[in-house]
């Protein structure tokens, strides 16, 4: 009787946890289709012109890659923004990088 309280709570919670992924992930795409991305930089929900800094492979063997400021853009740093380690990019494009929280 308590495992199968556990197992309908663990599917529950997975349930939800994916209608939040996806409610971001659309959230994201209004943002893209209706904000320019210079004002979402300003908002610290994306980060432009990035380059590869390093690339090496981590847990898993699952690639990582350090993404950091063109340098000959006089940017040493990046913008204040909203990334933690935990981020994980949903979508890319060749001057944009986009994150959700995973």
């Amino acid at each position: 009787r308590l495992r199968m309280a556990v197992e309908q709570f663990v599917s529950k919670t997975l349930e939800l946890l994916q209608e939040e992924r996806e409610a971001e992930i659309e959230e994201t795409r209004i943002w893209q289709e209706n904000i320019s991305l210079k004002d979402l930089q300003s908002k610290g929900v994306c980060l432009l012109k990035l380059q590869i800094g390093s690339q090496f492979t981590g847990l898993y063997g699952r690639t990582v890659i350090v993404l950091e400021p063109r340098k000959h853009l006089g940017f040493s740093t990046l913008p204040s923004n909203s990334f933690g380690p935990e981020c994980v990019c949903v979508s890319t494009t060749v001057k944009t990088l986009y994150f959700l929280w995973d």
